[in-house]
């Protein structure tokens, strides 16, 4: 992936989600803008929750998606893939994936594959 083609990375306030246990995704759709928190490590044990993330995200009109990174303390290639599913599905209408202060572990998967 190209440096003109990188998801953007938006400097914010992290978002505490207090009942996020490791290893779990969750979607909050009925925030100003879709959102996907993840907390902990996201390996192939996560991959169901990954799928139905994708699943209820393809359902909305599309629109920006923020992906929150800022709790995940392993970030492993099967989450490259929602990624990459959900930048196929945005790109072509204008629409970004935004990753706001993601963890140390998630920022550098994501430099080694380009997204970044």
């Amino acid at each position: 992936m190209s440096s003109s083609s990188a998801i953007p990375v938006v400097a914010s306030t992290a978002r505490r989600y207090p009942d996020l246990r490791p290893g779990e995704v969750r979607c909050f759709l009925h925030e100003r803008l879709p959102r996907v928190a993840m907390r902990g490590e996201i390996d192939m044990t996560t991959e169901p929750q990954l799928t139905n993330a994708y699943r209820e995200l393809a359902q909305l009109t599309p629109a920006d998606v923020v992906l929150d990174l800022t709790e995940v303390t392993f970030f492993g290639c099967v989450a490259l893939q929602l990624m990459a599913r959900l930048t196929a599905r945005l790109s072509p209408t204008g629409h970004k994936l935004v990753i706001p202060s993601p963890s140390r572990p998630a920022q550098r998967l994501l430099e080694l594959a380009g997204f970044l």
